[in-house]
């Protein structure tokens, strides 16, 4: 079947015009398919992309209080460490330094907490059992702690927590104190 054309000298095959029209929507659902499918992708990127959930960095207060006598001990920094011996067996020490004023000429007041075999765990450590030891430093003067204990009540993904009391040699006592640190890494 030929169609009539608008040039005079030329004839068309309906035949080949309809095979050209199909192959032209089927060029047009395949680009259509193309945008389709990369629209779905995108999409489907941002799905799960958003659907991750970033943990934030838990950020914590240092501190350290305690009473020391008719004063107040407020440490301006607190550091942890963890020292590790390897006499016999590997042990590690908690330490936890708490220090009052870091800008006098003289040495300021600090206190030491030490937990020795600190397994990363919560528990309550005896200083006349040998399990912790705690120093108070007042005016370069260091007062060793004979009794007392350190307990820590909570550890966190990233933070030590926990309290202390003790008294020196020399009669003070320390009481009501309480820590925060972050973990030592």
């Amino acid at each position: 079947m030929y169609l009539k054309s608008p040039l005079p000298c030329c004839r068309f095959d309906r035949r080949l015009f309809d095979i050209e029209i199909f192959w032209i929507i089927l060029a047009q659902i395949s680009s259509m398919k193309k945008v389709i499918f990369s629209i779905v992708i995108v999409l489907c990127c941002g799905f799960i992309i958003s659907g991750c959930t970033k943990h934030p960095t838990l950020t914590i207060t240092p501190s350290m209080t305690a009473q020391i006598g008719t004063d107040t001990f407020n440490a301006v920094t607190v550091a942890p460490s963890v020292v590790t011996s390897q006499a016999n067996d590997t042990t590690n020490t908690l330490i936890i330094t708490g220090n009052a004023n870091l800008l006098q000429a003289t040495p300021g007041d600090q206190i030491i907490l030490s937990i020795t075999k600190y397994k990363n765990a919560t528990g309550t450590f005896s200083l006349v059992q040998g399990q912790a030891s705690e120093v108070y430093i007042h005016n370069g003067i260091t007062s060793v702690g004979t009794g007392g204990i350190i307990s820590v009540t909570n550890i966190t993904s990233n933070s030590i927590i926990g309290y202390f009391a003790f008294t020196t040699a020399d009669g003070l006592s320390i009481v009501n104190g309480t820590f925060n640190v972050g973990k030592p890494e």
